[in-house]
């Protein structure tokens, strides 16, 4: 990594590792312990990735939806889900929208961001509500050093102040 890091001055994107904490409702691993900030003094935040079908529910109400109602109330930083069109997972044959279908059977990201120590409660939630069904993967996510001018550096046209 440090190759990469002499090679690309400023490099567009992160490569981060990402745990599987639980599959069909068994933890495997926990999320990754984190400090507040990483080597160079750059806030880290934890993304807490559900991954359920849109016909889940947790005590007869929708996972995705419970998910999102739950973090909520536990003041988590932020959260959002996000529907798929078509999907699939280990040996489970492809799913997703059909014509004149009942139920949805789509593929839902259910995504919460926080700091590391929130992102721990946020987990206890996400443990509780996954008992049966999802994949839960924790992921490091930077903060963006792009906010940070370097001598000689020019802001994007649209970050440029009335005066410039």
């Amino acid at each position: 990594m440090a190759q990469l890091t002499t090679l690309l001055r400023r490099p567009l994107v992160t490569l981060e590792r990402v745990r599987i904490c639980k599959r069909d409702g068994e933890l495997r691993q926990r999320p990754h312990e984190l400090a507040g900030s990483d080597a160079r003094g750059l806030a880290l935040w934890q993304k807490l990735t559900v991954y359920s079908s849109h016909d889940a529910t947790h005590d007869r109400r929708s996972l995705h939806l419970e998910l999102v109602r739950r973090l909520r109330a536990g003041d988590a930083a932020g959260a959002t889900c996000l529907n798929g069109v078509w999907g699939f997972h280990g040996a489970h044959a492809p799913h997703g929208e059909r014509l004149l279908q009942v139920r949805r059977h789509v593929p839902v990201l259910t995504v919460a961001i926080d700091s590391p120590e929130n992102a721990q409660r946020s987990f206890e939630l996400i443990d509780a509500l996954t008992a049966e069904h999802g994949l839960v993967t924790s992921e490091v996510v930077p903060r963006s050093a792009l906010g940070r001018r370097r001598r000689g550096d020019r802001p994007a046209r649209a970050c440029r102040s009335a005066r410039a």
